[in-house]
């Protein structure tokens, strides 16, 4: 099966900006099998972590690093975003983490300003910031359900120190509000099925959901295999196993006996 990748100019477009969102990067069909999986998975909150915002509202995490043969896999394993990261990056990665966001209506929480590799730098000894996450869309991300925003360009910057805000680790604010100053902010509203690439040094954010509708999302991150953590630490590495993309399409459930 012929897979689906970035074109040259979205990579270029993420080079500059820091990010490129790839509309319709899974179609719908696709989505559907998400969304019936994973609305319906309750294990995935029974795993997750509550993070509190500085104002102690809750967002709802589930993250893991190893893959297997399920379907949540068959996303993280797919050449489209392995491939993709590849082409951006310019070298062979691998899966750090797969996670889930659930911010529910009314009460999901704010994420607040940071940049991933201000902890991944830290906590994981991971050298250099050649690392790419994945959003996908689950349902659809709106202003009003507190969708990423994203400060377009400040991947430029380079690295922050972090700091704690409530369960969160932010970057420093003053860098952020004067970096607020010179770029340009954006709501990363998506589709079902559009997907997020961003560089690990790029600021982004998002607010609390006020809206009766949930806003989901699915994060992979992929880090490059020549900048695997030089001490050892939680972030184990697993080989990553690709898969072809009709891998998500004929994927069928275990019968159980």
């Amino acid at each position: 099966m012929t897979n689906k990748i970035l074109s040259t100019e979205q990579i270029n477009d993420f080079h500059r900006d820091g990010y490129v969102i790839a509309r319709g990067f899974y179609s719908e069909q696709e989505i559907k099998r998400l969304q019936d999986k994973a609305f319906n998975d309750d294990s995935l909150y029974e795993r997750a972590w509550d993070k509190k915002d500085a104002k102690g509202t809750v967002s709802k995490v589930c993250l893991w690093q190893e893959l297997g043969d399920d379907l949540y896999s068959m996303f993280s394993r797919g050449r489209r975003l392995a491939d993709s990261v590849d082409a951006i990056l310019g070298e062979p990665v691998y899966h750090t983490s797969t996670k889930i966001m659930m911010k529910e209506p009314f009460v999901g929480g704010a994420w607040e300003w940071h940049q991933d590799y201000g902890y991944w730098h830290n906590d994981n000894v991971m050298l250099y910031p050649k690392l790419v996450s994945c959003m996908i869309a689950i349902n659809k991300a709106t202003i009003e359900n507190g969708c990423l925003q994203v400060l377009k360009g400040s991947h430029h910057i380079g690295r922050l120190n972090h700091n704690k805000t409530g369960d969160q680790k932010g970057a420093e604010l003053q860098f952020v509000e004067e970096a607020m100053k010179h770029l340009e902010l954006v709501d990363v509203e998506l589709e079902p099925g559009d997907t997020l690439f961003f560089h690990c040094n790029l600021l982004h954010k998002s607010n609390q959901n006020q809206s009766s509708e949930p806003r989901w999302s699915i994060i992979m991150a992929y880090n490059a295999e020549s900048n695997k953590p030089f001490q050892e630490n939680e972030a184990l590495y697993f080989p990553l196993n690709r898969v072809d993309d009709d891998a998500i399409i004929n994927w069928k459930e275990p019968t159980t006996a």
